[in-house]
Order: structure tokens, then C-alpha cells, then sequence
């Protein structure tokens, strides 16, 4: 069976912004591939402000719009951005060519791929894309107030779903599922 190159995207989305949409499509201009992205699982125990949202909410979601947008090939489950742990996990269908991420993350995610690059079997031309970032950029923290606030408006603005209403089943549930959640642990 043949692998498929694809981008991996890590982190714990809380939730999903513009700027970890911009990390799917930096891969897909720059290399012509899709991405899996890495949810890194926060167990319902475990939420919090910073964290409110547990995997088990954000995975369907997830799953959701990797159905409905086509750069977005899967979206697995994984306990931390351990490359090694990430390769074996997609080692079966896929063969990891690119990892994207922030400025903020870069140097150390570059250290990482080249110290376990055999391990993890990432392919042979396996390649780190930055996508830089600033304080101007969207941020998590910033997704989560409007959240707070009822501010559907900047919500739209800073995630990808307004982005993506024309492909997206049910776009205001999202919406309305992360403010329930947020607002129960707040």
C-alpha cells in the first residue's frame, strides 16, 4: 500500500483559528499537500479556562471539517506533539513530509524532526513550514473571549468558519456548542 505525504499540523485547538487554518494552507501552496492535524487530546477531567474545550467535543467537529474542506485529510487523537508517537500513529496510511506551525514554535519543532527524523519516519525531503505570527495574529485566547462575550461576530472573524460556511454542514452549532461549553466552565 502506498503511504500519503501529508502535512501535520499540532496542538490542542482550543479551539481552531485562522492561524492554524493558515498553517493547513501554507502546506498546501508550498507542497501540494493535505493535512492531518494532531489534536492533542485534553481528557474531559482536565479542562480548564486556558483548556476549556475536551477532545471529546472538539474531535467530531474536527472530524467534520475535515469532511467538509478538502486540505484537512484527517484529524487524529494524539497524547502530545511527540514526533516519534505521532509518526507511529500515522505510520500505516500516511508518510510524514511537512510539519507546519507558528513562529512561536518553530526552532523547537525544527530540533525536534531532525533529532528523531528516522525514528518517527518522516519522509526522506521532510521539511518544516513557518508560518510566521505576531501579536496581531489570531490567537486562541482571543477566539475563547469572544466566545465568552457573545461576540459571535470576532468569532467568525479570528476561526476559519466563516471562511468556510459555504462547505460547512451546520457552522452556527459550532458556534453554539463552544459558547455552551466555555461558558460552563467560566
Amino acid at each position: 500500500m502506498t503511504k500519503i505525504p501529508v502535512n501535520i499540523v499540532i496542538g490542542r485547538f482550543q479551539p481552531f483559528t485562522d492561524g492554524h487554518m493558515r498553517c493547513v494552507l501554507a502546506a498546501k501552496k508550498q507542497l501540494g499537500i493535505n493535512t492531518v492535524i494532531c489534536l492533542i487530546d485534553t481528557p474531559d477531567n482536565k479542562v480548564d479556562k486556558r483548556h476549556p474545550f475536551p477532545s471529546s467535543l472538539l474531535l467530531p467537529i474536527y472530524k467534520d471539517l475535515c469532511n467538509d474542506y478538502n486540505s484537512i485529510l484527517d484529524v487524529v487523537l494524539v497524547k502530545n506533539a511527540d514526533i516519534v508517537k505521532i509518526g507511529e500513529i500515522l505510520n500505516d496510511k500516511y508518510i510524514i513530509k511537512s510539519w507546519t506551525c507558528g513562529t512561536d514554535r518553530i526552532d523547537t519543532y525544527q530540533k525536534m524532526s531532525e533529532k528523531y527524523k528516522e525514528q518517527a519516519g518522516l519522509a526522506d525531503d521532510f521539511q518544516m513550514i513557518e508560518v510566521p505570527r505576531g501579536d496581531e495574529d489570531v490567537s486562541a485566547t482571543k477566539v475563547r473571549k469572544a466566545l465568552l462575550d457573545g461576540d459571535k461576530r470576532t468569532f467568525e472573524k479570528l476561526t476559519p468558519y466563516d471562511t468556510l460556511r459555504s462547505v460547512m454542514k451546520e457552522p452556527d452549532k459550532i458556534y453554539n456548542l463552544l459558547r455552551e461549553q466555555i461558558l460552563k466552565i467560566n
